[in-house]
């Protein structure tokens, strides 16, 4: 936080005027007339003997307004920024809050007439550390959220593997209802969400280990996956169940170049895609974007076309033509794995 001289953050002064207006403070010329010194001792003296303890209540009460007038002010400017700061781990409000609007779409850093061997796109980055094994068991963590969205409406929960050490939690949590909750995500566009706890539960979406992952989606393709596991897939998958790898969550992929955050947008859009019955998509959008349904995580490049898409995280990105994007089953010419490589 930067201050001026007289110890003043700048950040905070259209904030701190805009709760003062709203007490009836204007910002403008000062008026040069002042009481002098002794008429102004007088006066006050002579109010406080008019109305005794009231004369002390009312700056005091003057000043709480103002203080909560600023919080107000505050929290709405927070607010209209959204993102998944925006909600609390385990929010049980009815209406789940909507992602900001100003999500980077990241290109591919390298271009298409770059040797693609330098990329290793599909690699797991370098960063920091992950639990790689988990106990293979689940819990489910308390939160409940309105219903968002038009058309069937889908229950999810959100779970963890036990022994999975994340480094927050809650973000976690939060991070998956906000996206989900987004118009640019699946929601509205023929299907309705609704995050539960208890009850009926169409599918669990979980952080996993990778050790784990590797036992209920499989290792065929050597590198760090998330997938989705019906039930009855594999031995042990008794529910339908989005598997997000927490070694992706924490390390992301070379496709986002760094930007973690919107590498974790994908992941979640991406495989509860495959929940709510979308398959992979192998081609850019007419204007070059990469369809949330493409295998980002294993590169950019179209298997189909032999192009080079934008790393896009939403199913629905807004301005896009074509959107979702064609979707066809997966065969080995289609295969976006190892083209970057």
């Amino acid at each position: 936080m930067t201050v001026d001289r007289r110890g003043l953050n700048p950040d905070e002064v259209p904030v701190t005027r805009a709760g003062a207006r709203s007490a009836g403070v204007r910002y403008g010329p000062r008026d040069s007339r002042r009481l002098p010194r002794d008429t102004l001792a007088d006066w006050m003296r002579t109010f406080a003997r008019r109305y005794g303890w009231r004369a002390y209540a009312v700056p005091v009460l003057l000043i709480v307004t103002v203080a909560a007038l600023m919080t107000t002010s505050t929290v709405r400017r927070q607010n209209k920024g959204g993102g998944p700061a925006q909600a609390a781990g385990g929010n049980n409000s009815s209406t789940p809050p909507i992602a900001g609007p100003h999500i980077a779409l990241k290109n591919d850093a390298l271009g298409a007439n770059v040797d693609q061997k330098v990329l290793k796109a599909a690699a797991l980055p370098a960063g920091a550390n992950f639990t790689k094994a988990g106990n293979g068991t689940f819990r489910v963590l308390k939160g409940k959220s309105g219903i968002v969205g038009t058309g069937q409406l889908r229950r999810y929960s959100i779970d963890v593997e036990n022994g999975i050490a994340p480094a927050d939690l809650a973000r976690f949590e939060t991070m998956v209802v906000t996206v989900l909750s987004d118009r640019r995500s699946w929601v509205g566009h023929g299907v309705a969400l609704q995050r539960v706890d208890s009850g009926p539960i169409d599918f669990h979406v979980t952080l996993i280990s990778p050790m784990t992952i590797r036992k209920m989606c499989g290792y065929d393709i050597p590198v760090e996956t998330s997938c989705y596991a019906p039930a009855g897939s594999k031995p042990g998958v008794d529910v339908n169940r989005v598997a997000l790898n927490d070694a992706r969550w924490v390390r992301g992929a070379a496709a986002y170049v760094g930007d973690l955050n919107t590498y974790r947008i994908y992941m979640i859009n991406h495989e509860n895609g495959h929940a709510l019955g979308h398959g992979h998509a192998h081609q850019c959008l007419p204007g070059g974007l990469a369809p949330a349904m493409m295998q980002q995580t294993f590169g950019l490049k179209s298997a189909a076309t032999g192009k080079m898409c934008q790393a896009n995280p939403w199913p629905y990105p807004p301005g896009a033509k074509g959107v979702p994007g064609a979707e066809q089953p997966d065969t080995a010419a289609n295969n976006e794995y190892g083209l970057a490589d």
